[in-house]
């Protein structure tokens, strides 16, 4: 269907024409909304669809979330308190506690049959930041910050008058990183999406139980026992299933990212790091083009208007141009599963792009374990409406097998946060309060027809009929009612639904319900894994996992599927019979074989218990084609450093008598075994000579040999360079006493500098006070590189600060060689003495921010030059941002900097701790061995911590071996930077970060 150009090109005219009258004002005129009589001929729709107003204002306001309950009344989330409810109170980078909770929960019923909503009653009232309901019991769980409610109404008459505080102390910080979305799962469990506010969360009713912190989790509840538990995620707002169980979630600049890997199998083996159980299945979105037809909102007009001056070399971000922008809003990620549409749409994944007013669609594509998404419509919008309030927050699959579409319709959805100051005085970011629709995305010829679920009174039969419905709502209604009711006569027909030739769906359901009603039998589950169905070969493989250690036959038909055709199917086998002991040794190593070159299998076998993981070693180790080919080193390597980690002799002899069958390797796989180990025991404390002196092990004269070696051959420079690394870093898992003498002299400046890189490591590795004179000796000879390989090594513990300040002190070092980042850690730090001394060394260096602030002010009234601001930029921030398409990032990513004032800009540079959003507050963890790293938390999974730093270096770090994490609510960004900016430098970086010349 072919846009209307010529009226978007009239009102983007006009727009234009206005703002260029309001240049050098704060007033600008505001773009009106559309009457909900005429919303329906602002969209433009692809493959013949029409977007229906099912309901509109005043019947509906702010409509965030919604859902159907069994009888067809569509319960709807109103979150009226968004952004604040009083801006004069709200508080930016705060906790805002004190916002009035004005959200409700509304009842919608078409009383008529003609598809339209008719009557609307208010259901629940004075909630906080509400975003989320679900089903259950007659009654509906609802996520409102900083609680999750449990209400039901008992008179009939649309109000709750069952009000019960589920869970209470999520945090009530950023509005934008709520929890939200809760959802059933084929489990018969709670999935919510808990975004990164994080809290410290205890039953409603018992508030003096233990709190379970959570960063930036999702959760999983259990309706009957009211069971929280932890689960991987942590993105903003959207959560969504596909028909077979996989889940999905969306961040702001993220289309669309799977949940790969499940917490509860990685619990079982703490000395696994898992960098991250979340994939990507999309491109993050600063690249990611979007096609809206709206014009630019003359706020962003002005902005824009204002800092161009020369629109030939201004680089406005593409989210602010007129005939598309980028991904920055993504909300709602829902993969369709009704029955309405063509099969063509079946398992695509729908989200809303609220700032630029679409509805975006993606293909999903198995790749293996995961799913890739790209989009589905060519360069324009499934949908797309030229009404700047048009805001597609959220999406419902609706009992008549169509998408309905939740339009909170306001005028401004950005963050308040996230809007320069003085912009933000004069816009209204409350407009559109009173206001909210609802569609229904039609497909072509869709005839609303008076469906009117009454499932509530449908019998036990009927429901397990609506078990094979093509339309998941049904299925998913169905389903848990028959839960809820607990009806034991239901067994022999779900029963029946299994051996039936039914549909895969339908069969999936019967498994599942009956888990719910604790009736599935072994019988059952044989069925399940003997079915033609991958799909439901996998779910059944999930539903034996309690059996597995006490039923042969279960055990003995799901280790025949681990080489099964399918990869979803081998992958939950790797995941299932990890804890069923040694039994599972040759089942995982079949699989590893097959799938070597996946990383999500390789994680999957790998979280085996750890017992599991050294049979596993001392197999795969015997095949030369594995060990030698492709990804074979990395799961020796892996499965090594999990046995040092654990540390138990009886493991640790099963990794030497692997050694012993590795001599068809010259090199890699030998020594790819040996660090693996050694890396391992270093996270218990241990080296080589600590770890084998055990009279349990044998191992003791292998090691003398191994290391042996290894000192001949660092010290020998006509050595193959990739075999020295090696063997330096096998001395850092000698005795310091042993390895120093050979360590010290490859300190030296002859010395290549990898080798001197991979010395210092080694070095660093040591707790010996000798390592941080051993490390500054050599300081004026090295190299930057080395000099920084340096500097990571004396922050890394303690006790070797106090040498490094004596160095800057004396002038061995210079201060200005000492980044501004570590300074302010210096500045900073816990120790008192430390930070007194490093007042004394580098205090008056960077002085008082106020005296700072006063010397940079001269910079706003310097003509800046971009081509130097772009050197400024490359020698000072690139190591931490990103942006013009080059750089790394760590902190946020600049080119939203465009959008701010020069003051605010250089405000937030000279004083990063002003204004410190959580996701960019720097942590330091110290380990038991009395080590310490600071940065970002990246990523966190039930076994591990993964930190980012600057230049994108990641370690992953396993929480059996965290002594405590501290966060300094600091950003990770250094006071001080500007230290080697001086006020002419500054200027032209802010031009340049502005996109000015």
């Amino acid at each position: 269907m072919k846009r209307p150009l010529l009226w978007f090109a009239g009102i983007l005219y006009s727009s234009v024409a206005l703002i260029s009258a309001q240049t050098d004002k704060d007033e600008f005129p505001r773009l009106p909304p559309v009457e909900p009589a005429k919303a329906e001929k602002t969209f433009v729709c692809q493959d013949g669809f029409q977007m229906q107003l099912l309901a509109a204002e005043p019947m509906v306001t702010d409509p965030v979330a919604a859902v159907y309950d069994e009888n067809g009344l569509l319960y709807v989330v109103e979150m009226n308190d968004y952004p604040y409810t009083d801006k004069t109170t709200h508080q930016a980078w705060k906790d805002n506690t004190t916002d009035k909770p004005i959200g409700k929960i509304r009842v919608l019923e078409d009383t008529n049959g003609d598809g339209k909503f008719d009557k609307s009653y208010i259901f629940a009232e004075n909630l906080s930041w509400p975003t989320g309901i679900a089903c259950w019991k007659g009654g509906v769980f609802v996520t409102a910050t900083p609680d999750i409610w449990y209400f039901k109404d008992t008179t009939g008459d649309h109000k709750a008058d069952v009000r019960k505080k589920v869970f209470t102390g999520f945090r009530k910080y950023n509005v934008q990183a709520v929890m939200n979305n809760p959802i059933w799962g084929l489990d018969n469990k709670l999935y919510v999406a808990g975004a990164s506010n994080g809290g410290k969360v205890v039953p409603g009713e018992d508030l003096k139980a233990k709190p379970i912190t959570i960063s930036r989790n999702d959760y999983r509840i259990d309706p009957v026992t009211e069971e929280f538990e932890l689960i991987a995620g942590g993105a903003r707002f959207g959560n969504t299933f596909d028909n077979y169980g996989n889940r999905f979630i969306c961040n702001i600049r993220n289309p669309a990212q799977q949940i790969v890997l499940e917490n509860r199998y990685f619990a079982r083996n703490p000395f696994l790091p898992v960098p991250s159980a979340i994939y990507d299945s999309r491109i993050p979105g600063d690249t990611l083009p979007i096609y809206r037809i709206s014009p630019v909102e003359p706020w962003r007009e002005l902005r824009a208007q204002r800092w161009s001056v020369d629109p030939a070399q201004a680089k406005t971000p593409r989210s602010e141009l007129s005939g598309g922008g980028v991904f920055t809003s993504s909300s709602g990620i829902t993969i369709y599963r009704g029955a309405a549409y063509a099969t063509e749409y079946d398992g695509d994944a729908f989200l809303g792009e609220v700032a630029n007013n679409v509805i975006h669609r993606q293909k999903l594509t198995a790749d293996g374990v995961v799913f890739k998404a790209e989009p589905a419509d060519g360069k324009a919008e499934f949908v797309a409406s030229t009404d700047t309030w048009f805001r597609p927050v959220n999406f419902v699959n609706a009992p008549d097998g169509t998408f309905h579409v939740l339009d909170m319709y306001r005028e401004v959805i950005e963050h308040p946060w996230s809007i320069p100051d003085d912009i933000r005085e004069n816009i209204d970011l409350e407009s559109g309060r009173d206001r909210g629709r609802i569609y229904r995305l039609a497909p072509p010829n869709f005839k609303a027809k008076n469906i009117k679920p009454q499932l509530g009174k449908a019998s036990t039969a009927e429901l397990v009929s609506h078990l094979e419905n093509p339309n998941a709502w049904w299925r998913e209604t169905a389903q848990r009612l028959l839960v809820e009711r607990q009806d034991k006569t239901a067994v022999g027909s779900l029963q029946k639904l299994i051996e039936g030739n039914r549909t895969p769906l339908g069969r999936i359901h019967a498994l599942w319900t009956l888990q719910g009603l604790n009736a599935v039998s072994e019988n059952d589950l044989l069925r399940g894994l003997s079915d033609e169905s991958p799909r439901v070969r996998e779910q059944a493989i999930k539903l034996s996992e309690g059996q597995l250690a006490t039923s042969k036959a279960l055990f003995d038909k799901v280790a025949q599927l681990a080489s099964d055709k399918d990869a979803r199917v081998r992958f939950q086998v790797a995941l299932s019979v990890g804890e069923a002991g040694p039994q599972a040794t040759p089942v995982l190593t079949r699989i590893a074989f097959k799938d070597r070159e996946d990383p999500w299998i390789r994680a999957a076998v790998s979280s085996a218990t750890p017992d599991t993981c050294a049979l596993l070693l001392a197999a795969l180790a015997q095949t030369e084609q594995f060990a030698t080919e492709g990804d074979g080193p990395k799961w020796i390597r892996q499965l090594a450093f999990i046995v040092g980690a654990q540390n138990k002799a009886e493991n640790m002899n099963r990794v030497l008598m692997a050694y012993d069958h590795l001599p068809y390797c010259k090199c890699d796989a030998n020594e790819t075994l040996i660090v693996g180990l050694g890396e391992g025991l270093r996270q218990t404390g241990k080296n080589f000579r600590t770890a084998f002196a055990n009279p349990e092990a044998i191992g003791a004269e292998k090691v003398d040999g191994i290391l042996a070696g290894a000192k001949a051959n660092a010290q020998t420079r006509e050595a193959d360079a990739k075999e020295r690394r090696t063997s330096v870093q096998l001395l850092g898992f000698d005795e310091f006493a042993n390895a120093k003498p050979i360590l010290e002299k490859l300190l030296d400046a002859r010395e290549s500098q990898e080798i001197q890189i991979a010395t210092v490591r080694s070095l660093s590795g040591f707790k010996n006070a000798e390592v941080a004179n051993l490390l500054i000796a050599p300081w004026r000879s090295m190299t930057p590189a080395v000099r920084e390989e340096v500097l990571s090594a004396l922050f890394a513990r303690k006790e070797r600060l106090k040498p490094l300040l004596e160095a800057v002190q004396s002038g061995i070092v210079a201060a200005p060689q000492v980044s501004a980042t570590r300074k302010t850690s210096l500045l900073n730090h816990a120790d008192p003495a430390l930070k007194e001394f490093a007042s004394k060394v580098f205090g008056q260096e960077l002085g008082s921010r106020k005296d700072v602030s006063e010397k940079y002010k001269i910079s706003l009234s310097l003509k800046g030059n971009r081509q130097n601001g772009e050197k400024v930029f490359d020698n000072n921030c690139m190591v931490c941002h990103r942006f013009a398409g080059k750089g790394i990032e760590l902190g946020p990513n600049l080119e939203t900097v465009q959008q701010w004032e020069p003051e605010k800009l250089l405000m937030n540079i000279l004083e990063p701790n002003r204004e410190v959003a959580s996701n960019h507050v720097a942590y330091e963890i110290e380990l038991k061995d009395g080590s310490t790293l600071s940065g970002l938390i990246a990523e966190e999974t039930a076994s591990s911590i993964t930190l980012r730093r600057a230049e994108s270096t990641e370690e992953t770090i396993l929480r059996s071996n965290i002594e405590r994490i501290t966060s300094s609510g600091l950003s990770i960004m250094p006071e001080g930077l500007e230290a080697n900016i001086p006020p002419q430098d500054m200027a032209d970086l802010l031009a340049y970060l502005a996109g000015k010349q």
